[in-house]
């Protein structure tokens, strides 16, 4: 049976598992903060510029996670599951705040 789409490359899937790779080490990371911040105050620990690039490297981010809901409503039989998960991440966009 003929498929409407086409069969990935190689180097595509490869990209897309980097991605996943990268958002798994990203959880790592993020669930090793929770554990050192766990009864204080986190952003109390911040230095200033450290925030500042937490601020860049998360709008960043969710820039990239907009881009995968946005992906995920193509890939998804109607794509409603993601359809509102991707509209919110680009109205965190929109709002993000710069420095």
């Amino acid at each position: 049976m003929p498929s409407d789409t086409p069969e990935k490359s190689t180097s595509q899937l490869a990209v897309w598992r980097d991605l996943l790779a990268a958002l798994d080490r990203v959880d790592v990371a993020w669930q090793a903060t929770q554990s050192a911040t766990s009864g204080t105050q986190a952003s109390a620990q911040l230095p200033g510029n450290v925030a500042v690039a937490l601020v860049k490297a998360s709008e960043r981010g969710t820039r990239a996670l907009a881009g995968i809901a946005e992906t995920l409503v193509e890939q998804y039989d109607s794509g409603e599951p993601f359809r509102q998960v991707a509209s919110t991440l680009r109205q965190a966009i929109d709002a993000w705040p710069t420095r």
